[in-house]
């Protein structure tokens, strides 16, 4: 739960934070053609948090029902995912790819050690032959939220990075978000398909081929939009 918490924490950010900064694609002398994808690009379980839930209104002895609510909500769409065998981290992964290389930028994984915390990476693996940069790409958060007393709709979080493989210069940072909560100047955000949309838990689980897709796409815009920062 406390994982969760954290990560939707990017997706509900106060209007009186300090903007985002991000830094802009800055091209190195030779054009990027041939990057490397850093493994581990999402964490295990999709979120499925209602941001203004009226039990957290009730003292501690609500936060801790709250909480427990939010768990088992959790814990059954992760499971109607796994009915229908979603697999968020090699769909996504195939959609960065795909969008590399229709911007002529051939792109591979490079296996690495998983991440401790849902951060950019502090040491990178050393990048093959004939790569020119490395893409962090860190999901903190991917699945669905309502907002309060409104339809359930997906949900992605993700901080990406570009990185030159040679001087280890950082030539592009970001920060993305699908369907935030609170928009914050500085980040990047998409508006969420309104296809995808659920009335609570029981219209999400008993739907999981939908349930899943909706995460699909949400997670597709994120790819491409990023992609289109690299240049």
């Amino acid at each position: 739960m406390k994982k969760s918490v954290a990560a939707l924490g990017l997706l509900s950010l106060a209007a009186c934070a300090n903007p985002y900064v991000g830094t802009p694609y800055t091209a190195p002398t030779v054009p990027v053609t041939s990057v490397a994808i850093v493994d581990d690009t999402l964490g295990d379980d999709a979120v499925a948090y209602e941001a203004a839930s009226t039990m957290g209104n009730f003292g501690l002895l609500g936060a801790l029902i709250d909480a427990g609510v939010q768990g088992s909500r959790k814990s059954r769409v992760n499971e109607a995912l796994e009915s229908v065998n979603h697999t968020p981290e090699a769909n996504f992964e195939s959609y960065l790819i795909a969008a590399l290389a229709e911007a002529d930028i051939e792109a591979a994984m490079l296996e690495g050690p998983d991440r401790d915390k849902r951060e950019f990476l502090e040491d990178y693996p050393t990048a093959p032959e004939g790569v020119q940069a490395l893409i962090d790409f860190n999901v903190t958060a991917y699945g669905y939220v309502n907002s309060g007393n409104q339809l359930w709709r997906p949900t992605v979080a993700a901080d990406v990075r570009m990185i030159d493989a040679g001087t280890g210069a950082t030539l592009m940072e970001n920060r993305i978000i699908y369907n935030p909560v609170d928009a914050q100047a500085g980040i990047i955000t998409i508006a969420p398909s309104p296809d995808y949309a659920f009335q609570n838990r029981e219209d999400m689980i008993s739907q999981p081929e939908r349930l899943a897709e909706g995460i699909d796409v949400a997670l597709k815009e994120v790819a491409e939009t990023a992609v289109r920062l690299m240049r």
